[in-house]
Formats: structure tokens, sequence, C-alpha cells
């Protein structure tokens, strides 16, 4: 419902950010490589097995993991077989989390910004009702605010205000369709141009929140 212009419900200084009908300010979140440390748990999970000298851990300069030298695994396949064996091991109930992230998203909560998780864990059948529910429990157990939990791998369907993600051809699938996206640094998308945060820190926050007020154009990195 309309009245004088504004949206019923949608406070009059975000009407220009709503995304949907009822919906305003919406933070699009990836978990992986963004909230938790998948690389890390990963790593956890072949140490525990033996798997690997646990005084190397390899280089992350490629998103794929079997692209980077020192993992025990070269191919996609390989890969999958040890993620979907790492799963059984409730992999995504147990991996550490991004250090600040919960407080941060709670800051960014409390500024009318609804939160949507948004991740590609599906991608290994035969698990996913293990998958859904270990996610959830880590998303509780380690205090992350959130709105809904969507899952799939189609991220550039999914509009939202802002988007914060580490994958570079998930940025770059999401800026295809003129999304805002928000890089969180890894070593694998330093290449990646436009707004970035290297922290879940205090700055890295004020910079989330102004950016939904005023997207940088031209695209500026920041050094959170």
């Amino acid at each position: 419902m309309v009245h004088n212009n504004t949206i019923e419900g949608i406070p009059a200084e975000y009407a220009d950010q709503r995304v949907g009908l009822k919906g305003y300010r919406v933070l699009n979140l990836d978990l992986d490589g963004v909230c938790a440390d998948y690389s890390g748990a990963l790593w956890d999970y072949l140490r525990r097995h033996g798997l690997v000298d646990p005084q190397v851990r390899p280089r992350l300069d490629e998103y794929a993991l079997f692209r980077n030298p020192g993992w025990p695994f070269t191919t996609l396949d390989g890969y999958l077989a040890v993620h979907k064996a790492a799963e059984k091991e409730h992999l995504y109930a147990s991996m550490p989390v991004i250090p600040g992230v919960s407080e941060a998203l709670r800051r960014i909560s409390r500024a009318d910004v609804y939160i949507r998780v948004v991740t590609h864990r599906l991608f290994v059948s035969g698990q996913h009702r293990m998958v859904v529910s270990d996610t959830a429990q880590w998303l509780d157990d380690n205090a992350i605010p959130y709105m809904s939990l969507c899952f799939t791998g189609l991220k550039d369907s999914m509009q939202a205000t802002v988007h914060i993600d580490d994958s570079p051809s998930n940025i770059d699938a999401l800026r295809a369709v003129g999304q805002h996206v928000v890089v969180f640094d890894q070593p694998y998308n330093r290449d990646v141009p436009g707004p970035r945060i290297m922290s879940w820190d205090d700055r890295a926050v004020d910079d989330v929140l102004r950016w939904f007020e005023q997207w940088p154009e031209p695209w500026e990195a920041s050094a959170s």
C-alpha cells in the first residue's frame, strides 16, 4: 500500500533501497569464505585422518581447492569425494567461524537490514537433509542473525540491495545482472575489483552500512 509516496511499513529514508514489495535494505550473505572458514574446516578433517602433512598448509590462490598445489586431490571428482566424506562427519556443523562475524552482523541487523543467508551448499547429492540441519545448527551456535536461509547456486537470481560474497564467479554473475556486490577478501579474489572488506571489524560494518546509503562509483577498495 502506498501513502504519500511511502510504502507502508518501510521507513521513508529507506524507500529507495527496498527489494520487492515489502522488503528493504536486504543483505544477501554468503557463508563459506565469508562467515565460515570452509578451507580451514576441510583441512582439519584431512589432518585428523592423516591425509596431509599437518605442518604444511596449502595456498589458496585459486577458488577451486583442487587447482591449488598441496591438497590431497587434483581433480574435481577427487575433491568431491573428500568433501562428501567430511560432510558425513558434520563438516558444516563444526567449522570455525571467521572472527568478528557474529558481532558485525548483529550490528548490521540492528540497522534495519534484512539478512538473507544465501549459500551453495547442496552441490553434492545424497546428504541434503544433513547439510541443511548442520547449517542451521552452526548459524544458531555462532549467534549469526538472519531472517531467511536459501540454498542455491543461482545467486544471480536472488535480488538484494547489497551482496557479500568471496567467489569470483558469483561476483561476476551478480554484477552482470546489475547487483551491488561487496568482495570479502580472500587470496583467490585479490584481482577482483570493487568494494572490499578485509575482515569483520568495526570499519567493515561502517563501510557496508555506508554502501547501503551510497554505492561507490567508481568502486572503492576498503582497507579494513
